[in-house]
Formats: C-alpha cells, structure tokens, sequence
C-alpha cells in the first residue's frame, strides 16, 4: 500500500523479493548506464572546480580555451554525441526486430542482458549528460578561461567515435547465430553451475529414507494463491522450515510450470503438521507471469531448441545444427551439475522435500524432442541430432546411455519421410550404428537398420 504512489516501472522492482530483484535487474537494459550518468555528473562537477576553483588557465601555457570557443566546442560535441546515441538507438531497434523476427522474442533479454551492450550504451549516455551539463555550468563564467572542460569533452568525443565501432561490430557479431546460440548456452551454463548448484545439489539425496508414510493419509494440500508461473522456490529455507515443524513436503509441480489459482501447489504430512504456519510456507514460492531461468535449466533449452526450429523453417540447416550442438553441449553440463533425484533432505540426513523428479530424458526432449517434430521430413536435420546424441553419449555416464538410446530409437522409427538418396541412408545408418556400439545397443541397431531399408523401399 505504501508503494501505490510510485511508477509502476519502479513499483514492481520494490514489490519482488531480493533474489528475483538481483535478477531483473542484471538482465535489464537501464541499470549500467544509470551508473555511468551519475558518473557523469560527477566528472562535469569536478572538471569545472578544478578548472574555476584551482585556476587551471593561469598555470598552464598550453590548452587554454577562452569562453567563447569553449562554448562553441561544447555545443558542437552535443550535437555530434546525441547523433551517436541516436545511431545506438537505431542499431538496437534493428537488431531486437531481427531476434524476435529470425530467431525467438525471448532472445530479447539476452542481447539487453549482455554487460558489453550495457556498457556502450551507458557510454553515449554518459557522455552525452557530460557534454550537456558542462553545457549548463560554462554559462555561468563567460569571463573565464577553461583548460579541463574542451579537453575532457574532446576526449569524450573522441572515445564514443572509437567505441560507436565497437559497438556496430557488437551488434553483428551478435546477429550471427552461431554467435547468439554459444551466448545463449554459456549463459545457461552458469545458471546451472552456481544457481542451481547452491540451491539444490547439497541438499539432495539418493535414497528416499525413512517418508513417514503412516502421516501420508491425512496430508493436508495447500493451493496455488494466485495463478502464473512458479519462478522461484526457496528450497533452502523450505527444508529448514520443514525440519523445524518435523514435517514432509512434497511439491506437486515442478520449477517454470504454469500453474492456476486454486490449483494443488504443495502437500505435507508428519508430526508436526498442527505447528505449519501455510501462509509462511508460501511465501517461500514465487509466482509470476514468465518464466525465469534461475531454477529452470529447461527454459534454456526451449530457447536453443526455438532457433533450430526458426532455422529450419527459414531454409538455413547450418544454423539449425549449430543450435543442435550447443544443445548437446548444455546437456552434457546438466548431466555433470545436477543430480537427478527428488528428495532433499536436512542436515541430519532426513528428507524434509520431495520435488516432482526430473528425469534426464525430459531435458532430452524439451531439447531435441521439438525440434524432431518440425525436422521429421528433413533427413539430414535427424542426422545432426543422432549425431550430438552420438557425441552426448561419449561424454556422459552409461547410465544415460539407456535414455539416450531410446531417443534416437523413437527419433528414427517416427521418420515419416522416405529415404530416397543412397548417401542419405549410409550417412544415417552410420551415425546410428555409432551410438549404438557405444551405448551397448548393437543387436537393436539391425532392427533400426530394417526401420531404415523399409523407409528406403
């Protein structure tokens, strides 16, 4: 209530917790060049002390600029900075329209997330608040001489000339797929490797342990308080909270599902549930209306898994594939960050949190399974994915090799077009018998061959 008064922009910054804030805040465009316009200030402040303050014109031979040609420098470099940031703005416009058009909206946020983007924007930003204020602050000694001010503004022009080529080579290099999926995947990357690693993998365990299922009879359901999607949960916190009420909690869906208002958000039972304080529980999980990816690796995925798609469908395969290999490439960090076991448990070893379990073939299909749907006519596309199968395979414990297998055996049983070049069908059967020479699948592979020879007759 106290927050109505302020903008809706800022508003909702105050409204959301301390980890979602962090969030949105790294990944939007503003808060960069904020800190280089305060900066601006600061530096146009100090510059006209020192030069009016400490007389710089009468200690110096060299430099010095009377009012009049400072003023028409300064003026001129407004004009010159402002067409920068005009150009910056265009070159942004273009590029965004280029990702939500060619690749996929939600790659919107990750050129605007990017700490090189930031930057150069806050640069013309900045320096354009430098120039203008400088600007304002000459007015009131037009019987001066200036050393500090054309210098420092002439360098700043000269920088934001220099920095304006960076910035267009910035923004093609991002406009290149293979570029923007290899961005996109080290960002999932480091999701994986430090969010999702401290929120969850020291708390889980393998073993289920002691559920108290005699309390499971008289669970108590606690509902979805509002509908969207569940962002983030505090698992943490739930399994010390859990611990001290010595209760189970079991959550009825998984982290980036959507979920409605009234629907089942979480149950729990044991000898403690008349000391369960629900409301705090809930606060623990939060809910908005897109998905995030700080808990939710398959939100990664899916975008990897849009670009093939919009590639394929764009009539550019070479684009496709690369999407497909850093899809396997992400799927090999999943295998080696995360644990894949529902139960978390306390300190002592009980378990306090049992999540919906998340299987490594999800993440096999929330990847490649999209993609093999629109590429199911497009041979050498299937290739391309039995091929990263093949590598994910290599690199990954055999005990993925069974999901790993499966997938490519659904993959290519479901190929509806005919196999009509001979290349096609020895390329194909090759990549096949690979994977299953590595995955221990050789005596399948003559019934994936005989799949194949029928397609081709």
């Amino acid at each position: 209530m106290r927050f109505k008064f302020l903008p809706r922009e800022i508003r909702k910054y105050v409204q959301m917790s301390p980890r979602q804030r962090k969030y949105e805040i790294s990944m939007s465009l503003w808060h960069v060049p904020f800190f280089y316009i305060i900066g601006a200030m600061i530096v146009a402040t100090v510059t006209i002390w020192l030069d009016m303050y400490f007389d710089l014109p009468s200690q110096t031979t060299f430099f010095i600029f009377d009012y009049q040609a400072t003023r028409s420098l300064v003026t001129t470099l407004i004009s010159s900075v402002l067409l920068l940031s005009a150009f910056t703005l265009n070159i942004l416009l273009v590029v965004l329209t280029t990702f939500s058009s060619q690749f996929s909206p939600r790659m919107l946020q990750n050129f605007i997330a990017d700490r090189q983007t930031q930057h150069y924007v806050g640069m013309f930003n900045g320096s354009f608040i430098y120039v203008l204020l400088t600007f304002l602050f000459i007015s009131n000694f037009q019987n001066n001489d200036f050393v500090l001010v054309p210098i420092i503004t002439v360098l700043l022009a000269f920088i934001n000339a220099i920095i304006f080529l960076f910035f267009i080579n910035h923004a093609i290099y991002w406009m290149q797929t293979h570029n923007v999926t290899s961005n996109m995947k080290t960002m999932s990357e480091e999701i994986i490797r430090n969010t999702l690693n401290n929120d969850m993998e020291n708390l889980k365990t393998g073993q289920s342990g002691d559920l108290k299922e005699t309390f499971q009879e008289t669970a108590k359901v606690v509902n979805v308080p509002s509908a969207g999607y569940l962002q983030l949960v505090d698992f943490q916190e739930l399994v010390n909270k859990a611990q001290k009420n010595n209760v189970i909690i079991e959550l009825h869906e998984k982290v980036g599902s959507f979920m409605l208002n009234n629907n089942p958000l979480f149950s729990y039972w044991g000898e403690g549930t008349a000391e369960v304080d629900e409301e705090v529980y809930k606060e623990l999980f939060l809910f908005g209306n897109k998905e995030l990816e700080i808990q939710d690796n398959d939100s990664a995925m899916s975008k990897l898994a849009e670009v093939a798609i919009k590639a394929i469908n764009d009539g550019d395969p070479r684009s496709a594939i690369n999407a497909i290999y850093q899809l396997a490439n992400l799927m090999q960090t999943i295998d080696e960050y995360m644990t894949f076991t529902p139960y978390l448990a306390d300190p002592e070893g009980q378990v306090r949190v049992v999540t919906q379990p998340q299987l490594f073939a999800d993440s096999l299909y929330r990847g490649f399974g999209m993609i093999r749907h629109y590429a199911k006519d497009d041979l050498p596309i299937i290739t391309e994915i039995i091929s990263s199968l093949r590598m994910l395979a290599t690199s990954s414990h055999p005990k993925r090799h069974p999901d790993i297998w499966s997938f490519a055996e659904n993959t290519i049983t479901n190929v509806s077009q005919d196999i009509i070049y001979d290349i096609d069908r020895n390329l194909l059967l090759e990549k096949i018998y690979q994977l299953a020479k590595i995955t221990g699948n050789e005596k399948e592979y003559g019934q994936m061959e005989k799949v194949i020879e029928r397609k081709d007759g």
